[in-house]
């Protein structure tokens, strides 16, 4: 049987962000939670321009969502069950995050968070490529 070509797009898609969702998962393996929460929060203070309440503000929600994302990076659920699990986490985090940016501040990090998952199904389609030669 044949699928139709958005069927077809829509697999390759997911089985694309699901490899590198699991390829990223497991580098984060060796960090801690305080690790990324603080590296999270630096970068979010440098290009949101967040003042000093905010930058607590964000810092703590850092790394509530650091510790929440602990038990899905360390785990030993498939790729697609990893995906949603960080997806409803992600979701959880903007929902909190939104109320302490700006609505500038929280647009310039959406653009930020689509531009980092752009770059990353580049890197991982010239890696899948390279490795298919």
């Amino acid at each position: 049987m044949r699928f139709p070509t958005t069927a077809r797009a829509l697999t390759v898609a997911v089985l694309l962000v699901t490899g590198s969702a699991s390829a990223q998962l497991d580098k984060l393996k060796d960090t801690t939670p305080g690790e990324r929460a603080k590296a999270q929060t630096m970068m979010m203070e440098s290009r949101l321009g967040l003042t000093k309440e905010q930058t607590i503000k964000v810092a703590a929600l850092n790394q509530k969502y650091a510790e929440k994302m602990e038990p899905v990076i360390k785990g030993e659920g498939g790729p697609l069950m990893k995906m949603r699990q960080v997806k409803d986490i992600e979701e959880q985090k903007d929902a909190e995050l939104k109320s302490v940016l700006s609505p500038e501040q929280f647009e310039k990090f959406l653009a930020g968070k689509e531009q980092m998952r752009e770059e990353m199904a580049e890197r991982i389609k010239k890696q899948r490529a390279g490795g298919q030669q």
